[in-house]
């Protein structure tokens, strides 16, 4: 396990000295082999349902195999993705050492992703969130202007706050299960808590979810600690942008999941889910009124981010084992249907160098390719069949009315639809209309990206590869609370 994370950090150092034609080879290579890896440890754990490495300190179950798939998935494809967009860059007159130092930032950002999602011990996640926080702040503010900087500075104070209110959770959460495995390390091991959770303080627990909820959902983007992220993916490169939507707050959202586990054990949870059902409505409501009136398509994106991260945690909260089904799926779509929309959107600001809705028209005779799969993604992020999203948001519905939340339901149905009807009218109005521009030549590795993807989406939304199912499952039973033998 230790060579995933330790892959991108020796890369990230090495980046400095290598030629960025070869960097622009070697990237995609290394993902690729990271990505095939992470599939043969997920072959293991299907096999032994959990697997410990360097002192246990290290561990794989179903729950963080789903997320270093992801990760590693959306890194392939950020890596192609980025030769096509860096070399628009170079040509339009960036510099190579500015470039290089894109490559060292973005592999330090997925060597603490794929750390914090490997790591068995509470204290190691937190840091490595935090080392998440070091890189994408130079990431966002990458392009040094003065929008981009404020946009670094807004998000690493937000962030900052928020992971300090995290930490004083993680020190609640020490205070009880130290008096049950004495003072050092194992009591800061998750697999090591669940063993003793259901002898916890529930009271003290309690305390420290809401601690644990409001720092690590200030990274997730829940409202109202939301206010960094759409400065912050408005500002990004297109690529950084990708793997802070379709990753990062997956990520952050992964660290709560973990801590909410251990209060649910046995599903006994029930002041976390009133926490996590009120933050999931808040979050798609307000999700809901700047996406209706946005004038800026990487800003809208960002609420959209929003959006899907208050409906997973809405499913989260309901708590049914169909709930967290939806849930964990919804985490998958979000992450490739996100990507997506950067990827389409990252290729329409090369061409036209502006945000603004209004200033962009007749994409469909510009950038051809472009437009199909950006109205593609547009009907894919807003939960239309046949793509995975819908699969995953119907079945947060049809949970939310079984399990007797009808009203929250019925709720969460009518943000979905206003935000429906935002998306449509901006997207389609780009499309379609007169040309301002003559048309342009589409990057190879800007496009097979986002057809990749396309594949992706359209094969959840038919068909869940069986070995799949057999992990969301297991997801299911961790989350609701496994007693500690049960993991031996």
């Amino acid at each position: 396990m230790a060579i995933l994370v330790l892959t991108f950090l020796i890369f990230a150092i090495l980046y400095r000295f290598i030629n960025i034609k070869l960097t622009f080879f070697i990237q995609p290579v290394i993902t690729l082999l990271i990505l095939l890896y992470a599939l043969f440890l997920t072959g293991i754990v299907l096999k032994h349902r959990i697997i410990f490495g360097f002192y246990h300190l290290l561990f794989l179950d179903s729950l963080n195999a789903v997320l270093i798939i992801i990760i590693a998935s959306l890194s392939f494809l950020v890596a192609v993705y980025s030769i096509g967009y860096f070399k628009n860059e170079l040509r339009s007159g960036l510099l190579e050492n500015k470039v290089k130092e894109y490559y060292f930032w973005m592999n330090f950002f997925i060597f603490a992703m794929l750390l914090l999602s490997i790591s068995n011990n509470l204290g190691i996640l937190w840091v490595a969130i935090e080392g998440t926080t070091l890189a994408t702040t130079f990431l966002i503010s990458f392009y040094r202007n003065k929008e981009a900087v404020e946009a670094g500075w807004k998000y690493i104070i937000i962030c900052s706050v928020g992971i300090a209110f995290a930490f004083f959770g993680i020190v609640l959460l020490y205070f009880v299960s130290s008096s049950f495995l004495g003072e050092g390390l194992n009591a800061l091991n998750w697999t090591d808590i669940m063993k003793v959770a259901p002898h916890l303080n529930k009271h003290i627990l309690d305390i420290a979810f809401i601690f644990v909820l409001v720092g690590f959902g200030t990274k997730v983007g829940f409202a109202p600690f939301h206010f960094w992220l759409p400065d912050a993916h408005s500002e990004a490169p297109t690529p950084v942008s990708a793997l802070m939507s379709g990753v990062l707050l997956n990520c952050a959202l992964y660290a709560i999941i973990r801590i909410y586990a251990i209060l649910n054990m046995d599903g006994q949870a029930y002041f976390a889910n009133e926490l996590l059902m009120f933050f999931g409505l808040f979050t798609v409501f307000i999700a809901s009124i700047f996406i209706i009136k946005q004038n800026d398509y990487k800003r809208l994106l960002a609420y959209s981010s929003m959006e899907h991260m208050g409906i997973i945690a809405f499913a989260f909260s309901i708590s049914t084992p169909l709930a967290i089904f939806a849930a964990i799926l919804g985490m998958i779509n979000h992450a490739f249907t996100k990507s997506l929309m950067f990827f389409s959107t990252g290729s329409v600001l090369s061409n036209y160098h502006t945000k603004k809705i209004s200033d962009i028209r007749g994409l469909f005779k510009i950038l051809p390719f472009t437009a199909v799969f950006m109205i593609i993604g547009v009907l894919a992020i807003t939960g239309n069949p046949p793509f995975s999203i819908f699969i995953s948001e119907f079945l947060t519905l049809i949970a939310s009315f079984k399990a007797n939340y009808a009203p929250e339901g019925i709720l969460m149905l009518s943000f979905l639809v206003v935000i429906f009807i935002g998306f449509i009218r901006h997207f389609v109005g780009m499309a379609a209309g007169e040309p301002v521009l003559e048309k342009k030549k589409e990057s190879i590795y800007m496009i097979l990206p986002m057809f990749l993807i396309l594949i992706v989406i359209l094969t959840f939304g038919i068909y869940i590869p069986e070995d799949f199912k057999i992990l969301i499952n297991n997801i299911v039973v961790i989350v609701k609370g496994v007693h500690g033998s049960k993991l031996q």
